[in-house]
């Protein structure tokens, strides 16, 4: 498929608010929700702008990773991400898993030894609770509750030692 006939979208960081759009194979921006002949445009000078019907707008790429965009149009900051049809479903579909779940998966972030284990299944710890002592290279780390919950369960015990990415303990998070 050629990607100048692809359907995309943006979509606003901030609302989730949905633009469909496509691109005609000149290029030219084809808007899918308004009538209006939306295209973009350099004049002599090098400034970029949108023009929207009769109405025309300055525009500055203010960043720009990727997909993401940050625009400032006619003075006013727009932070969005190019999709396709099928990445907004993929999306959506993550973000409902991601809200389902409520247990929090702490792993070692680097191989070390288990010098104090602070808290037990069934505890309640808030945001900031030292939860265990990891040694690592000769350095206490302290692993910390990144938030309200109660412990689900603890993996390890004093004296294990654990590789980087070991589950330690699960958190499930209160509200």
């Amino acid at each position: 498929m050629n990607i100048l006939h692809k359907e995309l979208i943006a979509l606003n960081k901030e609302s989730n608010a949905e633009q469909g759009f496509n691109r005609d194979p000149q290029g030219k921006v084809l808007h899918t929700v308004c009538d209006n002949d939306l295209h973009f445009e350099t004049d002599e000078d090098g400034f970029d702008f949108i023009t929207c019907g009769k109405l025309r707008y300055p525009v500055e790429i203010v960043s720009h990773h990727q997909n993401d965009y940050e625009l400032l149009i006619n003075g006013v900051s727009y932070s969005f991400s190019i999709e396709t049809p099928f990445s907004i479903r993929r999306k959506k579909f993550l973000a409902t898993q991601a809200s389902e779940s409520t247990t929090i998966r702490l792993k070692a972030p680097m191989p070390g030894k288990i010098l104090e284990v602070m808290v037990r299944t069934g505890d309640s710890v808030k945001a900031g609770d030292t939860l265990l002592i990891l040694e690592a290279m000769k350095m206490q780390n302290a692993i910390l509750a990144s938030t309200k919950g109660v412990i689900k369960k603890v993996h390890v015990k004093e004296g294990d030692t654990t590789s980087k990415s070991d589950l330690l303990i699960e958190l499930e998070k209160e509200a």
